[in-house]
C-alpha cells in the first residue's frame, strides 16, 4: 500500500539546461514511486526550459520559474516546502537509474535511524553513453576530513528530513562543496548507510559547475573546515590537520588550473598547519613540480619525528 512506503521528496534546481531536462524529469516520473513529491525550482531560464516543465507540470508537486541566489537556494527551497520522510536533489542533467526509489524505500523501512541513504553514480558523457567510470564510497565523517575527500555521489543519496533539519540544510554561500559540507554535518550525528549499487547516473560535460568552477572547491573545503572550527562541530587539533588536507586539495585544483603561484601559496600553508597531511595529489604534485615544497616538507616531518634531516 502507498500508506506504508516513505514518502519521498526530489527537488530539481534547473537553469538553462533544456536539452536535458525532460530525461531528468522523466528518470523520476518513471519510478513509478506511489508517494513521491517532485519540485521543480527554475532559476529563470531563458531556453525551452519552462515549456518542457509545463508539460508535465500535473505531474508535478510544485514548479517555479524565477531569479534565484544560485544552486543552494534553489534546493534549500524546494526542501522547505517537502514533507517526505526522505528528500534527495537530482540536477538537472542528471538521472535516477530504473528502480532507484524502491530500493531506497526498503532500506529506509527496515532502518529510520539513518542521516543517510547514499550508493553509487555511473558517470556518462554529454549524451548519455557510460563513460566507464563510477563514484561513490563509504564516508567516515574524520577520514573525509583528514583527507578533504568526498566520496559521497550527490545524485545517489537521499537525506532524512529530520536529520537535515536538525543539522540545517545547505551553506548558500558555498560555490561547489556544499554537498560534502552537508554530508560531514549529518554523519557526525547519525548513521549513515552505503548501498554499494549504481542508483544515478551523472553526467560529466563541458559545461558542468564540475567542469567549470571546480576550482572553488578548494577555497570551499577550507571555508568548511575554519566553520566547523567556530561552531565547535571539531577541535583545533583535527582543526589543523584538516586544513592541510584542505589547502592541499586547494594547490591541487589550482595547480591543474595553470595558477601555478596561488597552487605554491596553498601547498605552503598545507606545510604550515601539519606537513603529515596529504589533501587531493598534493604530495605528487610537491615532489615533481615544486620539489622545494617537497623538501621543505620531508625536513619538517624528519624534525617532527626526531630523526635526521634526510
Amino acid at each position: 500500500m502507498v500508506e506504508s512506503l516513505p514518502r519521498i521528496s526530489i527537488v530539481t534546481p534547473s537553469y538553462n539546461q533544456g536539452q536535458f531536462l525532460e530525461e531528468t524529469i522523466l528518470s523520476v516520473l518513471n519510478q513509478n514511486y506511489p508517494n513521491l513529491e517532485c519540485f521543480v525550482m527554475d532559476g529563470g531560464s531563458m531556453d525551452n526550459s519552462v515549456e518542457i516543465i509545463q508539460k508535465y507540470a500535473s505531474m508535478l508537486t510544485y514548479w517555479e520559474s524565477k531569479p534565484d541566489r544560485g544552486q543552494s537556494h534553489a534546493i534549500n527551497k524546494g526542501f522547505k516546502m517537502a514533507t517526505g520522510e526522505l528528500v534527495a536533489w537530482l540536477n538537472s542533467d542528471d538521472l535516477f537509474t530504473p528502480g532507484t526509489l524502491f530500493e531506497v524505500a526498503e532500506i529506509w523501512e527496515r532502518d529510520q535511524s539513518f542521516g543517510l541513504i547514499h550508493g553509487i553514480s555511473e558517470i556518462v558523457d554529454e549524451q548519455g553513453n557510460s563513460t566507464g567510470k563510477q563514484r561513490g564510497s563509504p564516508i567516515d565523517f574524520f577520514e573525509s576530513l583528514l583527507t578533504s575527500d568526498n566520496p559521497v555521489a550527490q545524485p545517489s543519496t537521499f537525506i532524512s528530513r529530520l536529520a537535515l533539519e536538525d543539522v540545517g540544510y545547505l551553506d548558500e554561500k558555498l560555490h561547489m562543496s556544499m554537498d560534502w559540507d552537508l554530508w560531514l554535518r549529518i554523519s557526525k550525528e547519525y548513521p549513515v548507510c552505503y548501498l554499494p549499487k549504481v542508483l544515478s547516473k551523472s553526467r560529466y560535460w563541458s559545461l558542468t559547475k564540475t567542469s567549470t568552477q571546480i576550482e572553488k572547491a578548494g577555497q570551499d573545503h577550507v571555508t568548511i573546515i575554519r566553520k566547523f572550527e567556530r561552531t565547535g562541530l571539531i577541535d583545533r587539533k583535527i582543526g589543523k590537520k584538516a586544513l592541510a588536507a584542505a589547502y592541499g586539495r586547494k594547490a591541487t585544483l589550482e595547480f591543474q588550473k595553470n595558477k601555478k603561484l596561488k597552487s605554491k601559496f596553498s601547498l605552503l600553508r598545507s606545510l604550515i598547519y601539519d606537513p603529515e597531511i596529504e589533501g587531493g595529489n598534493a604530495k605528487k604534485i610537491r615532489k615533481d613540480f615544486f620539489p622545494i615544497f617537497y623538501y621543505v616538507r620531508q625536513k619538517i616531518s624528519s624534525i617532527k619525528r626526531g630523526l635526521p634531516p634526510k
